[in-house]
C-alpha cells in the first residue's frame, strides 16, 4: 500500500472515530439529557462545548509533559493553542542517556493515556451523578478525550509528522527511523550532564540508513557536527554542516519548517549550561572568513 493510500485510509478511519466517538457520544448524552430534564441544559454545555472543543488535545499534550517527566525528562517546548490548530506541540529528552527507550516509550504513550483515562473518568461521572450542567458537559466532552486518545494510537505518517501509534510501532519493530530518533535522544540525556568526550563515536556515525529530509536526520548531522567541532575536526565538521545546508535546500517550505522547529527544539537541551551551538556558529563565521579571504 502506497504512502498515500495508508493517509486515505488513516483520514477515514479518524472520520469515524469522530463520528462514533465524539459526535456519537455527543447525541447520546444530549438525548437522553434532555429526556429527564430539558433542552435549555444540553444547550448549555454544548455552547461550553464548542468553545472548548479543543481541550483534549491540551490534555494530549500534557499527557506527554507529566508522563514524560515521570519517567525521568527534560523539558525543552510545549506549545498549545486553544484557538488555533495544528499549533500543539510538546517537545522533551532525557537528563541522561539510560533506558531512553522505556522513557521514549512513556513520553509517547504519555498523551492518549491521559486522554483516555480523562475519558473514561468523565463518563463515569456522568453515568454516576444526578443531572446538572457540570455532569451533563462531563458527559458530553467525554467522547471527545476518547475520540483524542484513540486516534492518536492510530499507526500513519502525516504530512506533519508521524502518529504517536506510528512512534510507537516503530519502537516496537526496531525501525531505522526510530533508532537514529533514539541515539539523538541518547546523546542529548548524555550532553545534559556530561560533555561530547562522554559520547561514542560509533553511536553517532555508526548508524542505519534513513531518508535523509527526517527531522531525526538533521538534528544527527548537527550532533555530528558539534562532536567533529569538539574533537578539533573543524574541516569535517564544516563538510557535515555544508551537508545540513544542502539538505534544507531540497525540503519542500513546510518540510523545512518542521526540520527548523525540531532543531530549536534539540537546543533546548542546552539551555542550562554553555551552548555547543555557539560553537558551530563560530565555526561558521570562521569558513566565511576564510572563504572571504580565498576570494
Amino acid at each position: 500500500m502506497s504512502g498515500r493510500s495508508k493517509r486515505i485510509l488513516y483520514y477515514i478511519c479518524d472520520a469515524a472515530l469522530f463520528l462514533a466517538l465524539g459526535g456519537g457520544g455527543l447525541i447520546a448524552v444530549a438525548f437522553l439529557t434532555a429526556r429527564e430534564s430539558d433542552w435549555g441544559m444540553v444547550a448549555l454545555c454544548l455552547a461550553l462545548l464548542a468553545v472548548l472543543i479543543r481541550l483534549p488535545v491540551f490534555l494530549h499534550e500534557c499527557g506527554h509533559l507529566i508522563f514524560g517527566t515521570l519517567a525521568g525528562m527534560e523539558l525543552a517546548a510545549f506549545r498549545f493553542s486553544l484557538f488555533e490548530n495544528g499549533c500543539a506541540m510538546t517537545a522533551m529528552f532525557p537528563k541522561n542517556g539510560r533506558r531512553v527507550k522505556g522513557k521514549f516509550l512513556a513520553f509517547t504513550l504519555g498523551g492518549a493515556a491521559l486522554d483516555l483515562l480523562a475519558g473514561g473518568i468523565l463518563l463515569a461521572l456522568w453515568l454516576a451523578l444526578p443531572a446538572h450542567p457540570v455532569t451533563v458537559f462531563c458527559g458530553c466532552f467525554s467522547g471527545f478525550c476518547l475520540y483524542e486518545g484513540v486516534r492518536a494510537l492510530l499507526p500513519a505518517e502525516l504530512p506533519a509528522g508521524k502518529t504517536d501509534g506510528a512512534v510507537l510501532f516503530g519502537l516496537l519493530k526496531k525501525a531505522p527511523e526510530e533508532e537514529i530518533a533514539l541515539r539523538v535522544l541518547e546523546a542529548q540525556g548524555i550532553l545534559f550532564g556530561g560533555s561530547f568526550s562522554d559520547l561514542k563515536r560509533e553511536r553517532l556515525f555508526e548508524t542505519p540508513v534513513v531518508r535523509e529530509d527526517l527531522p531525526a536526520y538533521h538534528a544527527l548531522l548537527l550532533l555530528r557536527a558539534q562532536y567533529l567541532l569538539a574533537a578539533g575536526e573543524e574541516d569535517a565538521a564544516h563538510g557535515v554542516l555544508l551537508r545540513l545546508s544542502s539538505l534544507a535546500e531540497e525540503l519542500a517550505p513546510e518540510e523545512l519548517e518542521e526540520a527548523v522547529r525540531y532543531l530549536g527544539y534539540f537546543a533546548g537541551v542546552f539551555r542550562k549550561k554553555k551552548s555547543p551551538l555557539a560553537g558551530v556558529n563560530a565555526l561558521e563565521a570562521r569558513m566565511e572568513q576564510r572563504k572571504q579571504a580565498e576570494d
